[in-house]
């Protein structure tokens, strides 16, 4: 019972995804039509920048470029990282399922992998976004420094690449080599967005793009795109240093029946352990705590993403 209804909440939240992923794409092109005052049959070629040429809008591109980005942001040796991940998250997934809901291991390992891998997937993707927030802005400045001292856009992205030692410093010498091979500005700049496909690199390339076609004055833009990210990323770090307290403060109520049940309560009160562990009459208390927590960490949870 308590299997079918993990399967069940999995597929609601898998049609929950297609359906916000959907609605975003819908949005996204509404909003570019709305604000073109051209025939639909120009609204393409007398744009500035092709939005879609700059991310990825079939389900096979999406995966390949996820795959590449995770390979990417595991760095050497990947493969051994995933087998000693997968092994040791696997097992801790069936000892602790096995020990809640007395599931058989092949139950345990079919739930447990798809959440794993939505965490580690996650923890990979938040930590190389932080990683480029970090050291984003520097390239900027050296952009903006160089184009100042007279260089091309050509040499200012190879110089980023060879003075900067991070996964910024590593795309830009990537970027700088296609260029030296001749490829187009276009196919360069869209290549680093599937590698960084964040609002903010997105951004980055429109100016760049806009620049090339168009014309304009790099530096200048380029220091207005830094100030704003820069205020963007004090803002975000003023939030998080507001909220710290309740933050500390969830995570430690949330813990706390969790430490009492499986660390106290074997120690202290053995018989009643193993009465809500292991006694069929006992076993609703058990749920009915996982249940209240998990209700009581997604409140929480939304009340932390509303802040602003």
């Amino acid at each position: 019972m308590i299997a079918n209804a993990i399967y069940c909440l999995m597929i609601i939240f898998g049609l929950y995804v297609l359906f916000n992923q959907s609605r975003l794409k819908k949005r996204r092109e509404s909003m570019l039509r709305d604000s073109n005052t051209l025939p639909e049959t120009k609204f393409l070629e007398n744009r500035a920048v092709d939005m879609d040429a700059l991310t990825e809008t079939t389900f096979l591109q999406r995966v390949q470029r996820n795959i590449g980005n995770t390979l990417e942001d595991l760095g050497d040796y990947s493969a051994i990282k995933i087998f000693v991940f997968y092994g040791v998250t696997l097992f801790a997934g069936d000892y602790m399922l096995g020990k809640l809901f007395h599931l058989k291991i092949l139950t345990s390992v079919l739930i447990t992998w798809p959440v794993v891998t939505f965490l580690g997937l996650r923890y990979l993707k938040i930590r190389a976004h932080h990683a480029f927030e970090q050291s984003f802005p520097d390239a900027l400045n050296m952009i903006a420094s160089s184009v100042s001292a007279g260089e091309s856009l050509l040499h200012a992205i190879v110089f980023v690449g060879d003075s900067l030692d991070s996964v910024v410093g590593k795309e830009f010498k990537r970027m700088g080599e296609r260029l030296h091979m001749g490829e187009s500005t276009d196919a360069v700049f869209r290549k680093a967005c599937l590698r960084f496909p964040t609002p903010m690199f997105q951004f980055f390339v429109i100016t760049m793009r806009v620049n090339v076609n168009r014309g304009g004055q790099l530096r200048e833009v380029i220091t207005r795109l830094n100030r704003v990210l820069f205020d963007a990323r004090s803002i975000e770090k003023k939030k998080l240093a507001m909220t710290a307290e309740a933050r500390i403060s969830s995570y430690i109520v949330c813990a706390i029946p969790f430490i009492f049940l499986f660390a106290l309560m074997p120690i202290l009160s053995p018989e009643n352990y193993d009465y809500v562990m292991n006694d069929p009459s006992g076993r609703p208390l058990l749920y009915y705590m996982l249940i209240s927590e998990a209700i009581g960490m997604t409140i929480i949870t939304l009340l932390m993403r509303s802040v602003r």
